[in-house]
């Protein structure tokens, strides 16, 4: 887990006049939020967000420098959403959530598949069914990814949630049953193949 500082002014106007002027100027309207706080709006430059993230990986832990007339506060906070214009993909809003090292929280890591499945060398064909996890830990044990070794999967066989390790401190939200990656046997392979295949003279 990486902790990244970040400033961030406070803002008191808002609407969509208020925003394109914002971004104009190379900043994001952005917003914070909690449990335990009020809703903050805020501006954040965008050279320096994206920066940020750079350094970031996945999931970080923002440590938002919030100021306002020359105070600044100081607060952990995960980016829970970045709106995009559909059409060029530019950063139109940023959400912040604020979090407490202490209390455990939900989120998102992505996985990483690593070992080459023992069915390949039978002619079987290796399927990536889920590419990240939902987990609940603390936020300074979010790990970055979680590597899951397949190199034992044999035709036929798939590796379920209920049967990878964990990090220290993190455990699964998702269903121990749900199937993470498969080996799946030629004939099978061949089968699922064909369904995708469009047929001869079908447009």
């Amino acid at each position: 887990m990486q902790r990244i500082s970040l400033l961030a002014k406070q803002r008191f106007e808002t609407g969509k006049g208020p925003a394109r002027r914002l971004r104009a100027a190379g900043k994001v309207p952005a917003v914070f939020y909690g449990r335990k706080s009020e809703a903050v709006s805020l501006s954040v430059d965008l050279h320096e967000f994206k920066k940020a993230l750079d350094k970031a990986g996945s999931t970080p832990i923002f440590d938002l420098q919030m100021s306002h007339e020359g105070k600044v506060t100081s607060r952990s906070a995960l980016l829970k959403e970045r709106q995009m214009r559909p059409w060029d993909g530019d950063l139109v809003h940023l959400d912040f959530v604020e979090v407490f090292m202490d209390e455990a929280i939900e989120v998102t890591v992505p996985l990483e598949y690593e070992g080459k499945p023992t069915g390949l060398d039978k002619g079987g064909m290796f399927h990536i069914v889920v590419r990240d996890l939902r987990v609940s830990c603390l936020p300074g044990d979010i790990p970055q990814l979680i590597k899951i070794d397949v190199s034992g999967l044999d035709l036929g066989h798939s590796i379920h949630v209920g049967e990878i390790e964990l990090p220290k401190g993190v455990s699964a939200l998702d269903e121990p049953g749900i199937a993470l990656a498969s080996v799946a046997s030629p004939k099978k392979a061949e089968e699922e193949a064909a369904v995708e295949a469009p047929e001869a003279g079908t447009a």
